[in-house]
């Protein structure tokens, strides 16, 4: 069960309800359906049950209105063949003046290079069962069954069907793939204009970081490194990143958390002092984003299927259930052109999957900032609204874990303040947020600036 995160009062929403298999695939049923479980009164137009099973579509969408403010979560209780299974939503915050959250999932792969689905199946389970409000392909240049930096009408049939699915104010898709480089790591390139070309990792004029942000200069593009700190390859960042053309960083995936040495859902074969703290004690300066790298067709929710584990070892697997990855960026339109602005200026958190809602400011500051204004003493305020009970709040500066919090009873909403105090120019602070269902979150980081 899929809802937006944030609405305003009067506000005709959309809510997603599928029937998956134990792997994430929707399941056609012979019977059965759902019924809400004790509906909020503040939302009108909730059925009392709907089918999934027969003629019905396993996978359906709700059009209801938010009504009153408030904070909503949704739970539904299967019948029939689906008696056995509920199903709970992530908090909806309808307010006023509730800053806009998208949800994105920038990275995956179809059938074209080492996938399953066609790109068609890609972007309507993006949007259509996971509930989307971003969605990113980004199959590989060179690796695969086939390569694409060859194979030109691969590339050719992937930006048809970006503009197909795209339905700006609604759904927006954005033309990508992966750079993958055995070198240098992997980075997937995002264009937020109607067309590129592709820059394969394996031609001469670009084969290394730099050439790559040379040839995008001056584009509508950004880059993003992934699983930089381990497994199947970590980043070479010896290339300090162009900060316009890579303004942020993936810091969890299906491979694992490329955080820090000291994350939850570590990234398997780790190499220490690569991870993406260390690349900020040297002064680089990111915001956090995560996303799936699913190849199962299953954008926005790779978190869901057992098949990722396969990676970990089997002493860890258990801790490792639920690897995914998610982007959330603020943003009041959604479009491309907006996507890019919120993107370029750090306005993006991170989780492994959860739907979590964060809001948060370092000394008024929001997150992603860089200010020489909060220099000396500052107080960091953060809102979180949880889709399991928070187990900590993790406060990180400069490289270290400086204060926990870890509430008393089983808060799914809670509210704190972190006190910091004799900032100095070329810090930077974030937070770290663990749900007791192992869910992970992470807040974009502030930059505190010399001058």
């Amino acid at each position: 069960l899929v809802a937006p995160s944030t609405a305003r009062p009067g506000e005709k929403i959309q809510l997603h309800v599928s029937a998956l298999d134990s792997k994430g695939n929707l399941s056609p049923l012979e019977e059965g359906g759902i019924v809400f479980v004790d509906p909020p009164e503040g939302l009108s137009g909730l059925p009392e049950s709907l089918d999934l099973g027969g003629s019905h579509e396993a996978n359906r969408a709700i059009e209801i209105v938010a009504d009153e403010p408030g904070l909503y979560r949704l739970r539904v209780q299967g019948t029939g063949n689906l008696s056995h299974l509920s199903a709970e939503s992530g908090p909806l915050l309808v307010r006023e003046d509730a800053p806009r959250i998208r949800w994105g999932d920038l990275h995956g792969h179809s059938q074209l290079s080492d996938g399953t689905a066609t790109p068609d199946q890609y972007f309507e389970y993006a949007r259509n069962v996971a509930g989307l409000d971003i969605s990113v392909l980004t199959d590989h240049d060179h690796w695969g069954m086939v390569p694409m930096d060859s194979h030109p009408e691969m590339w050719e049939e992937i930006g048809e069907t970006v503009d197909a699915h795209h339905a700006p104010h609604e759904f927006v898709t954005v033309l990508g793939y992966e750079w993958t480089s055995w070198i240098h790591g992997h980075r997937h390139v995002l264009s937020f204009g109607d067309s590129a070309p592709m820059l394969s990792s394996l031609s001469e004029e670009t084969d290394d970081p730099a050439e790559l942000w040379s040839a995008l200069e001056g584009t509508p593009s950004i880059t993003l490194a992934h699983h930089s700190a381990g497994g199947p390859i970590a980043t070479n960042w010896d290339f300090p990143p162009d900060p316009v053309l890579e303004p942020l960083t993936e810091v969890m995936s299906v491979h694992g958390s490329s955080e820090a040495m000291d994350s939850p859902s570590l990234i398997y074969s780790p190499l220490q002092g690569n991870f993406i703290r260390d690349v900020l004690d040297k002064g680089y300066e990111f915001g956090f984003i995560a996303s799936g790298d699913t190849h199962d067709g299953h954008p926005g929710l790779p978190h869901l299927s057992p098949y990722y584990n396969y990676r970990f070892p089997t002493e860890t697997r258990a801790a490792q259930v639920g690897t995914g990855g998610l982007a959330a960026v603020y943003t009041e339109e959604l479009s491309r052109q907006a996507l890019l602005r919120a993107m370029r200026d750090r306005a993006t958190y991170a989780t492994s999957g959860p739907r979590a809602l964060l809001y948060a400011t370092l000394g008024g500051e929001p997150m992603g900032a860089r200010s020489s204004s909060l220099r000396g003493d500052a107080t960091l305020q953060l809102s979180v609204h949880a889709s399991a009970p928070v187990r900590s709040l993790e406060l990180i500066r400069s490289g270290e874990v400086v204060d926990v919090f870890s509430p008393e009873s089983f808060a799914w909403d809670l509210e704190h303040e972190f006190s910091l105090s004799g900032l100095e120019g070329g810090e930077y602070v974030y937070v770290r947020i663990q749900q007791l269902d192992g869910g992970l979150a992470w807040t974009s980081p502030w930059f505190i600036a010399a001058d």
